[in-house]
């Protein structure tokens, strides 16, 4: 094709051709496919990653139940620092642990100045569920005030000790013509079953 440029002189343009639009048009379904490939990968990507947000928030929220639950249980037993724990184990062990109970009534038993004469065990039964009954009977022999500050003494204890029942015989020793008790014991220990 010639065209006339102002001065007359002649200049030849050739024409495009099909091949460079037809590249071009390749070029765009190119570009095009590249694009809906790329886009439905990411929407595959967020498709998983708001299937994970949703089973992450599903688990923050039996997270945050179990807490509340946990909180709640917390306050209703006092349980708000570790030795409160520790000494709500201590009360209610979690196995029936005989020697600390006999460790525990020869130690109560000297700070008194009181005799232990005989101590025996059995299990027993307990209205609470998950919680076991350890009945002890024990002798003791002293005087009479010291029969009460050693009771006194039990009740303090660490490990919760019922005294069921209380039996003294009072009898006079010649040397020092002083009174002598002779008392048994009937009590509970609790414990935790297993």
């Amino acid at each position: 094709m010639l065209e006339q440029n102002v001065q007359g002189q002649q200049i030849y343009v050739e024409g495009s051709s099909n091949k460079s639009a037809l590249a071009g048009i390749f070029l765009m379904l190119l570009v095009l496919f590249g694009y809906v490939f790329y886009t439905r990968g990411l929407a595959m990507d967020v498709g998983k990653t708001n299937a994970d947000i949703s089973s992450k928030n599903l688990q923050i929220e039996q997270s945050k139940a179990k807490v509340a639950e946990m909180t709640k249980a917390e306050k209703e037993l006092d349980l708000s620092s570790e030795v409160k724990k520790t000494e709500l184990l201590k009360s209610v062990p979690k196995d029936i642990d005989q020697d600390q109970i006999i460790r525990d009534l020869i130690d109560t038993a000297k700070v008194h100045d009181i005799k232990l004469n005989s101590i025996g065990f059995g299990k027993g039964s307990s209205s609470k569920e998950g919680v076991g009954s350890l009945r002890i009977n024990a002798s003791f022999e002293g005087n009479y005030n010291d029969l009460v500050s050693f009771l006194e003494s039990l009740e303090q204890n660490a490990r919760v000790l019922i005294v069921d029942s209380i039996n003294v015989q009072l009898g006079k020793t010649d040397l020092l013509d002083s009174t002598r008790a002779t008392f048994s014991l009937s009590m509970q220990a609790f414990y935790l079953k297993k």
